[in-house]
């Protein structure tokens, strides 16, 4: 049996300001709840929360920023980072153009935040097709809009079984007259006492024209699985540095610093190695081994991997990301030219799946690296000591 509460839906003008669902007040076994409230005050007024907890992990679900995850916790462990922007912040506050296409980064302080659905690398110019029908150049900005994009309609769901299953299904449209029209439904899941938070995200062209699509899903940890000899664990198959900046330490690209005030970005660009159904992982777990989050996806839904190394001063906003996409973060016009910018046709669906889960203790994280180690099925990756020219712009 499945129980529904409606929270938003503005096509029919509802909206509920808060709301509690807990298994006591539906009589239900277990020690979880969900719990919708709005943000007062500052930049993050107005911004829309959904706070679940499974009474083993609990996740927090932003409605108002593209049903983004910001942050949770797992058996005491932090899902999470430390950016400088401390909370939530309204998309009213965001100026994508500013400090040349980077204003994006004002609200960047998310767990998980999907980079789309127009277009998600770096900021710069692009060429379209405007209303008169002529080819014109426009300004790209970092990441694209999805980020800062209220979901128009928002329900949680309550599936009883043993366990129940809780889940939140949010829909964000980016649409507007002689531009692409996307529809994103994204179910965002967990079972009552998983460790384990499932992504079930379906893009729908709605336009009756062919539209461009890009996504990447930007999942960021700090502390405690990041730290001075952190480690990445991945079943790649070939690695490559963005720039010049990452070449300077791709002999340790897996190995992660200790706060270093001032640091530079480095990128690592990457291909993957799957199972024979296309499911692939990437696990971050800290130096001694004691524990690891790991993300889950499908290759043949999100073929490009990125690891973002921002290893700087913990006020600045010290990160690690682990990014699967449909392309690299790279210039649009730059990845429409190595043919990884996926095409729409009308009314078609592009479907996503992604899982993000704690392990607790060096069992599990040993458990992870041998089910990495047989995903590489003994292959080793081809490390390349500078960037190469099909994942980089070489000048």
């Amino acid at each position: 049996m499945t129980k529904s509460w409606i929270l938003t839906d503005i096509e029919n003008r509802v909206y509920v300001e808060s709301a509690q669902i807990s298994a006591t007040a539906l009589g239900m076994a277990g020690n979880w709840s969900v719990t919708k409230s709005r943000l007062k005050g500052g930049i993050s007024d107005g911004v829309d929360i959904i706070e679940v907890d499974n009474g083993a992990s609990s996740f927090v679900i932003v409605p108002t920023r593209g049903m983004n995850l910001w942050r949770g916790q797992s058996k005491g462990l932090r899902l999470g980072w430390d950016s400088p922007t401390k909370n939530p912040v309204n998309p009213m506050f965001i100026t994508p153009l500013e400090q040349g296409g980077l204003g994006w980064l004002k609200g960047f302080n998310e767990c998980i935040v999907r980079c789309g659905m127009n277009s998600n690398g770096a900021p710069g110019p692009d060429r379209v097709v405007d209303n008169n029908g002529n080819v014109a150049e426009v300004m790209l900005t970092l990441h694209g809009n999805e980020a800062n994009l209220p979901a128009k309609y928002v329900e949680v769901q309550i599936i009883d079984g043993d366990p129940a299953e809780i889940v939140v299904i949010g829909v964000v449209e980016e649409a507007r007259p002689f531009c692409p029209q996307y529809r994103l439904t994204t179910r965002m899941s967990t079972f009552v006492g998983s460790k384990r938070l499932d992504i079930h995200d379906d893009v729908m062209n709605f336009a009756d024209s062919p539209c461009e699509f890009e996504m990447l899903y930007h999942c960021n940890f700090g502390q405690p699985f990041l730290g001075k000899d952190s480690k990445l664990v991945v079943p790649a198959l070939e690695v490559a540095p963005r720039d010049a900046r990452a070449q300077e330490d791709i002999a340790t690209w897996q190995r992660y610093l200790e706060p270093v005030a001032g640091y530079v970005e480095q990128c690592y660009f990457m291909d993957m190695a799957a199972r024979a159904d296309g499911s692939t992982l990437a696990m971050l777990r800290n130096a001694e081994g004691s524990c690891g989050v790991t993300v889950r996806w499908n290759r043949n839904q999100l073929p490009s991997f990125t690891q973002w190394k921002h290893t700087t001063g913990l006020n600045e906003g010290y990160v690690t990301g682990l990014e699967p996409a449909v392309n690299y973060p790279n210039a649009k016009m730059f990845e429409r030219e190595k043919g990884r910018v996926v095409t729409l046709k009308p009314q078609q669906h592009y479907a996503i799946d992604l899982a993000v889960e704690v392990q607790e203790n060096a069992a599990e994280v040993a458990a992870l690296e041998a089910e990495i180690a047989k995903v590489a099925d003994g292959r080793s990756p081809v490390v390349h000591p500078e960037p190469i020219a099909k994942w980089s712009k070489l000048d």
